[in-house]
């Protein structure tokens, strides 16, 4: 899927790969063009696309999106967008994951350590099953020299991550799909891997229907579900919550364009 625009030296295009199937090819726009400019919406990274003979390579993940910005007339220069392919199997995260929560409510829970992702519905406590809010996963990950990047996959998110990766930010997921290259900010040998999860407030709301809390405070409004009867949380089922995983780091390396 793609939206075109045009602007005062070329072009825009807005590409969304809504398939399955990985995006790992030449592909020709509909406009000429001297050189085009690669954005990642999601991360504000940008860089120099790989031309040739009126086509750009273009990698996209099922679900990932871009904006290619053409110009007619102008050769760009800068960084290149880099062109990556694997050069190794996934390294799957293992070990002991300690999980604080650290900001929400009604009340905090208290802290787990676990070797197995699940929602924390299941692993925590009573607090754990009602809780809106986030929590921080904590792991050390030994890291082996030799990849020119890493991508980290985090696998089944319930809703949103942040990954930190040695005290600094290194991508902020909040769609499928939820991985990016995290390279510049590995170093081989010993690494702290840091996700902060945010899930729905769905517990929190079942839980005040379940206890018959009047939070329904709305200034001339009737309040209904989406069949227009009362609205009542209290029978649904807990909404799986956390970093549910697996938790992945693929090696890269510069693929050769031929």
């Amino acid at each position: 899927m793609f939206e075109y625009r045009k602007h005062a030296a070329g072009a825009h295009y807005f590409v969304a790969n809504m398939s399955a199937t990985r995006v790992n090819s030449w592909v020709e726009l509909g406009v000429p063009f001297k050189s085009v400019v690669i954005m990642d919406p999601r991360s504000a990274e940008n860089g120099v696309a790989t031309v040739e003979g009126g086509k750009i390579y273009l990698q996209l993940k099922p679900g990932e999106t871009r904006v290619l910005r053409t110009f007619d007339k102008k050769i760009v220069t800068g960084t290149a967008w880099p062109v990556l392919e694997k050069s190794g199997e996934p390294m799957v995260v293992k070990g002991e994951w300690k999980i604080k929560f650290v900001d929400g409510g009604p009340k905090l829970p208290a802290d787990i350590t676990t070797g197995e992702l699940k929602s924390w519905t299941e692993i925590g406590d009573e607090e754990a099953k009602r809780f809106a809010g986030t929590a921080r996963y904590s792991i050390e990950v030994n890291i082996p020299d030799g990849a020119d990047d890493w991508e980290i996959d985090l696998g089944d998110v319930r809703e949103s991550a942040r990954v930190f990766i040695n005290g600094k930010e290194a991508a902020g997921l909040f769609s499928v799909p939820f991985s990016a290259p995290v390279g510049r900010y590995l170093k081989p040998g010993k690494n702290l891997l840091e996700i902060e999860v945010t899930n729905l407030s769905a517990n929190r709301i079942r839980d005040l229907d379940i206890r018959k809390v009047n939070w329904k405070k709305f200034h001339e409004i009737n309040f209904v579900d989406i069949n227009y009867k009362k609205f009542d949380a209290s029978k649904w089922s807990l909404t799986p919550s956390g970093l549910l995983g697996p938790v992945t780091l693929t090696p890269l390396k510069s693929k050769l364009i031929q």
